[in-house]
């Protein structure tokens, strides 16, 4: 008798030890946002990025409202994205167009046809240098936006994820994110905005090369870098596979424990307890999901309108080099793929700090919590 008094005091002091308070809702599996609200979640971003959302059908953190969005949602609001994006470019490239003509004309005219060349050339990079700095200007501004967007996202989904059963997964997800975004800026200050500045200077500088140094020097940064990020990339990703994979395993560990002490320790509705526990890990895990994918589709639709302005404008220029080729503009052949290489190092940029973040964030998906 003394025994079996001493084992059920000993198994309530457990039970009372780690138990968790809880109360009912009001049914809704979307209670959570009272918590935290999708007004104060998009408080970090800019309105464009609010208003694609919006055309999507995403208009709140809920399963009915990322589970509504659809295909063709998607693809009409690319394709304005791509449209607005279609332009400038094209404005840009009638006046260059017709700016290199004149210049072909004059060239062939001029008794000084060097002299057309270097003033006609100067003026291609006066007029290329005014949206070539915004575009770098608004990579670095969306980049901030990003980076505003993740911190506040982090704290966020790592509660979620400790609330689900991954206490453990989340504690590395948010030490991962912190060095992500250390990292991220130390790299766009130390590295890339100078990386930028130089080769928009070798541009320049272009116009009074005759040879293609500056052009066989931006290529060579350009594949550098590129090389960096994805030496970078890779090791993000192989060390939030490793950290996904053991704190999952860990922490279905520690939940299947927990059944088994409720389930075995209560009698008679131990059974049911544990039903009942793995019934609200369920609705926690649909909950963690829900959130994960709202701030992976954010940070998509965020990086969506300037990567679209960025490539259109690669294509941009592309056409303007085949233009300048056919005139007979060398030079200007030459700082178009330098400004072209500038382009190329900002996509790089922006889709390598946006990848990090859906690669980290997506390995947290796959957490089931044990269930």
């Amino acid at each position: 008798m003394k025994r079996i008094f001493i084992t059920l005091i000993f198994t309530i002091f457990i039970f009372l030890s780690f138990s968790v308070y809880a109360c009912a809702g009001n049914g809704d599996i979307d209670s959570y946002k009272d918590e935290f609200s999708y007004e104060e979640m998009i408080s970090e971003i800019d309105s464009a990025t609010v208003e694609i959302l919006n055309e999507i059908g995403i208009t709140d953190i809920s399963y009915e409202s990322i589970f509504s969005v659809t295909p063709k949602k998607v693809f009409d609001s690319f394709f304005r994205v791509l449209t607005d994006s279609l332009k400038e470019p094209f404005k840009y490239f009638v006046s260059l167009v017709g700016l290199m003509a004149v210049m072909a004309l004059f060239t062939n005219l001029s008794h000084s046809p060097e002299t057309v060349t270097l003033i006609g050339t100067s003026c291609v990079a006066c007029v290329l240098a005014v949206p070539v700095i915004s575009l770098v200007s608004d990579s670095f501004s969306v980049l901030q936006v990003m980076s505003g967007f993740t911190s506040a996202f982090t704290g966020v989904f790592c509660a979620v994820v400790s609330a689900a059963g991954g206490v453990i997964s989340g504690s590395a997800y948010f030490g991962l994110n912190i060095s992500i975004n250390s990292v991220l800026n130390v790299l766009l200050s130390s590295l890339s905005q100078p990386l930028t500045n130089t080769m928009c200077s070798l541009a320049f500088l272009s116009c009074f090369n005759i040879k293609s140094f500056s052009e066989r020097i931006s290529d060579l940064f350009k594949k550098a870098y590129i090389f960096l990020l994805g030496i970078t990339t890779t090791v993000f990703s192989g060390v939030s596979a490793l950290k996904t994979v053991l704190g999952s395993s860990a922490d279905s560990v520690a939940i299947r424990g927990v059944k088994f002490l409720v389930g075995h320790s209560l009698p008679i509705v131990g059974g049911v307890v544990s039903e009942s526990y793995q019934s609200i890990l369920a609705s926690l895990v649909l909950i963690k999901n829900t959130v994960g994918v709202f701030g992976i589709i954010t940070v998509a639709v965020i990086v969506l309108p300037i990567v679209s302005e960025l490539l259109v404008w690669c294509f941009c220029l592309n056409f303007i080099s085949t233009v300048a080729e056919i005139f007979g503009c060398f030079k200007i052949e030459n700082l178009i793929s330098v400004f072209k290489d500038v382009i190329i190092l900002l996509i790089a940029t922006i889709v390598f700090s946006a990848l990090l973040f859906i690669i980290s964030c997506g390995m947290m998906l796959i957490f089931k919590g044990g269930i």
